[in-house]
């Protein structure tokens, strides 16, 4: 489930049941709610994340679960 409070988005892993954020900017949240409502591909809303902050907001998987899954070596700004 995406929480967003200000400018954090918040989610549970599903597969380690940790909690991780990530703070937008005023424009990445509004594309994030503009990807939300459909339309576009999150890499086309959001070209500023890089892959495994918009897999985080795509699939609420946190860094180190996508690493496991991808091995994709990106955390930037997950918390």
């Amino acid at each position: 489930m995406i929480t967003i409070n200000d400018n954090e988005v918040s989610q549970i892993c599903e597969m380690c049941g940790n909690e991780s954020h990530i703070k937008l900017t005023d424009e990445e949240l509004w594309a994030f709610k503009d990807y939300l409502m459909g339309g576009l591909l999150i890499q086309e809303c959001l070209p500023t994340l890089n892959k495994c902050e918009r897999e985080f907001l795509k699939s609420g998987y946190c860094a180190e679960c996508q690493e496991l899954l991808f091995n994709n070596g990106y955390t930037r700004r997950l918390y």
